[in-house]
């Protein structure tokens, strides 16, 4: 590698990384916490987008940035139609799945989340409870995590956290 190239890498990583993180700034703190497939599918892009810019040397920085834009653009309009209308939401975004309540194991959505009985069980004992009996409901959010809603009180039905459960029943 010669010193213009060493030189031409070196400033374009700077510049890539500056633009990177102005460009994210910009996006919202949605774009930096908890993934979405969507959103993961534009992380892996911009990473791609940055390793050519810095590799080939064709490829010119303001055409990369322009990629960074526009896959910034269309991770935001998702999230706000998503955000806004319904149909967008169910087909850009994962639900919660409710995989065990009162004592029952939903083994069907189980098999079709592909969670075994020993997760959930695992999701169980993390929380320090040893019994199912004390457990309320398992849930698989929407990021991959078992939530684990313990038995406080006799009065299930005050679940109130469950509601958006319901149509995934």
């Amino acid at each position: 590698m010669d010193v213009s190239t060493f030189v031409r890498i070196t400033v374009v990583s700077f510049l890539c990384y500056v633009a990177i993180l102005f460009v994210l700034r910009l996006s919202g703190k949605r774009t930096l916490v908890k993934m979405s497939a969507f959103d993961f599918i534009v992380t892996v892009s911009l990473g791609t987008v940055f390793g050519n810019i810095l590799i080939n040397q064709d490829e010119i920085l303001w055409e990369g940035l322009y990629i960074f834009c526009l896959l910034l653009i269309f991770q935001y309009l998702s999230s706000f139609l998503s955000s806004r209308y319904t149909l967008f939401s169910r087909l850009l975004k994962a639900h919660p799945t409710l995989l065990f309540y009162d004592g029952t194991y939903y083994e069907h959505k189980m098999v079709k989340e592909r969670i075994p009985k020993s997760e959930v069980l695992q999701a169980i004992r993390e929380q320090g409870i040893g019994r199912t009996e004390e457990v309320a409901a398992v849930i698989l959010e929407t990021d991959g995590k078992l939530s684990v809603l313990p038995k406080k009180t006799n009065e299930m039905k005050n679940l109130n956290t469950l509601t958006d459960l319901e149509e995934n029943q």
